[in-house]
């Protein structure tokens, strides 16, 4: 009887202390998986990446079919990041976004606990037409909305600043 349980015990210590599984071949990652899903690329993987991040390096456009550009004006894709980050700069952070017809409404929090809306009108067509903030019960802290919508502007340009792909064309009706 001593025998048999100490055969189990030992099964269930071997099995427990056994290697692990080997890796997937996919990058697939799953809650329960225990295998890393790193591995080491090829050659030609190695060479693939490194072109593609000189390319970008250089401005070269890279899928062949949209060149980098910067913006002016700064890219209505831009709009979340730069409330987020603009807000930030001036002690404030974006709790809420809601889409509006005419453009987007964020709804900030100070670190007094004030509320207030940073409300950026414009679309994808005619990127950012204006910004504007309200912050307190009353709308009274002008002067930090003031801030808040010149942090917003400001990271907006920076944003801008950045090469991104352009905007693909609207693919045009075919004609017979």
């Amino acid at each position: 009887m001593h025998l048999n349980i100490g055969v189990l015990i030992a099964v269930v210590f071997l099995v427990a202390c056994s290697t692990p599984a080997p890796i997937v071949q996919s990058n697939e990652v799953f809650p329960g998986d225990l295998a890393s899903v790193n591995r080491e690329l090829t050659s030609a993987e190695s060479q693939r990446v490194l072109n593609a991040m000189a390319s970008t390096r250089s401005q070269k456009d890279i899928d062949g079919t949209r060149p980098l550009q910067t913006s002016s004006v700064g890219r209505w894709s831009d709009v979340y990041q730069a409330a987020v980050i603009g807000s930030r700069k001036v002690e404030m952070a974006v709790i809420a976004q809601f889409v509006l017809p005419d453009g987007l409404r964020f709804t900030i929090v100070t670190l007094n606990n004030d509320q207030g809306e940073l409300v950026v009108k414009g679309d994808l067509a005619q990127g950012v037409l204006s910004a504007s903030a309200t912050l307190g019960l009353f709308g009274e802290r002008t002067t930090s909305a003031q801030a808040l919508v010149d942090s917003f502007y400001s990271q907006l340009h920076e944003l801008g600043a950045i090469p991104r792909a352009s905007q693909a064309p609207p693919i045009a009706a075919a004609t017979e």
